[in-house]
């Protein structure tokens, strides 16, 4: 197994742990290389991510990790959480829009950050946008952004302590499942 399937596996272990999802999935066997994702996207696209496209039974969907990022962990766990979030939303048959994906995956970055003893907080200070992005792009990922970033940082605040871990936990579970607009607005 390469070291990207089993980054993308134990990122998917992780992240199904602390939200407690019982998912029949393997993130790993949606890998997919780049170069045939980006084909796939109807416009320019990041040089990570999800790939979706409907097909006669439904979607198909695909994980892709650039070269340059295969040692970017966050980049990993962001596109992995989409993958997984995607999932649950359609086991739970409930829709799920690209808005909350890209939100729950910063929130998600924080997460798996945080609870490994890592700084939560630095990707969001270290975010830039992708050049590919058009203006509605980038306003669905400034709003996501934003939004993220006042939760994770009012998450610092009520739990700056190791020892806080599990009321940490216990609200990421619940934010997980919160609809939409709460997501919008916590913090």
């Amino acid at each position: 197994m390469s070291a990207l399937r089993r980054a993308v596996a134990a990122i998917q272990r992780r992240l199904t742990a602390l939200y407690q999802l019982d998912l029949d999935l393997r993130a790993d066997d949606f890998l997919v290389a780049p170069a045939a994702a980006l084909r796939l996207l109807d416009a320019p696209g990041p040089r990570t991510g999800l790939v979706v496209v409907p097909d006669a039974g439904g979607l198909s969907i695909g994980l892709y990790v650039d070269p340059e990022d295969r040692g970017d962990r966050g980049a990993i766990v962001e596109e992995t959480s989409h993958l997984v979030c995607l999932a649950w939303h359609a086991a739970q048959e409930r829709p799920v829009s690209r808005l909350v994906l890209e939100l729950q995956g910063e929130v998600d970055r924080y997460a798996v950050a945080r609870l490994s003893g890592r700084d939560g907080l630095g990707h969001f200070r270290d975010f830039v946008f992708g050049e590919w992005m058009d203006d509605a792009t980038r306003t669905l990922y400034g709003t996501a952004h934003r939004a993220a970033h006042r939760y994770c940082r009012s998450l610092s605040r009520r739990y700056p302590r190791r020892g806080d871990a599990p009321r940490l936990v216990a609200e990421l579970r619940r934010y997980y499942r919160a609809t939409p607009e709460q997501k919008l607005h916590a913090g």
